[in-house]
């Protein structure tokens, strides 16, 4: 289950998914409940103008257990998204989502 892209300004979007994994094939994970949030993909583009999405964890119960050492994400809000700390891709597009808005670090 996901949602809808959100528009943050400055030509990126984020969009919620959530953990919902079966059970019948993944009996590992019975008594870990499902995540509405878990997780958020970032689409942007790159400094070069190329489409590009990264993703992020959000810092959790869920997440620790099942994904412990990653790194993830506060949830300071997710109406309007505001997250910390700032978001570093892979192509270099860095900044921060503050309020509905992404902020170029």
């Amino acid at each position: 289950m996901g949602s809808e892209w959100i528009d943050l300004g400055d030509d990126h979007a984020i969009r919620f998914a959530g953990w919902f994994p079966d059970r019948d094939l993944n009996p590992q994970y019975d008594g870990i409940p499902d995540v509405e949030r878990y997780a958020a993909m970032v689409r942007h583009l790159t400094p070069a103008g190329e489409e590009c999405m990264g993703g992020i964890t959000f810092d959790g119960e869920v997440a620790r257990r099942i994904e412990p050492g990653k790194p993830m994400w506060q949830v300071e809000s997710f109406d309007p998204p505001s997250f910390s700390p700032s978001l570093l891709c892979s192509c270099g597009d860095h900044g921060f989502v503050r309020v509905g808005r992404w902020v170029r670090a």
